[in-house]
């Protein structure tokens, strides 16, 4: 959710990265998990909140894939389209990795890093 503080401008510095246009992308259960953690208190919360609204600017990916967790959803997904995924769950991120999954994140200097090939 550290990536949603970063909002516009991080999608500004990752296509600067990768020297392309991107059309970034969201799945519905990302959307959902990010309602339910915003709905609660603290920091979490707010980060979630500011998350919501960087995906409103986002288009919808539908998936087939219903059964598991939100993280084992966008794997699948990812997998099956052949699309990089953008995250700051370091969790997420080593089991994309491990899938052989691209996986595109913001390091604590703030710069855009890239852990995989991009199709």
């Amino acid at each position: 959710m550290r990536i949603a503080e970063l909002g516009a401008d991080l999608l500004a510095r990752v296509e600067e990265k990768l020297g392309t246009k991107i059309i970034p992308v969201v799945i519905p259960n990302v959307v959902k998990e990010l309602e339910s953690l915003a709905k609660g208190r603290g920091v979490k919360a707010r980060r979630a909140g500011l998350a919501l609204i960087f995906c409103e600017t986002m288009e919808q990916l539908e998936v087939d894939i219903k059964e598991g967790d939100v993280d084992l959803v966008l794997l699948r997904a990812a997998k099956a389209l052949g699309l990089p995924v953008l995250t700051s769950d370091n969790g997420l991120r080593r089991s994309l990795r491990n899938a052989g999954i691209c996986v595109i994140y913001v390091n604590k200097k703030g710069e855009v890093k890239t852990d995989g090939f991009i199709p």
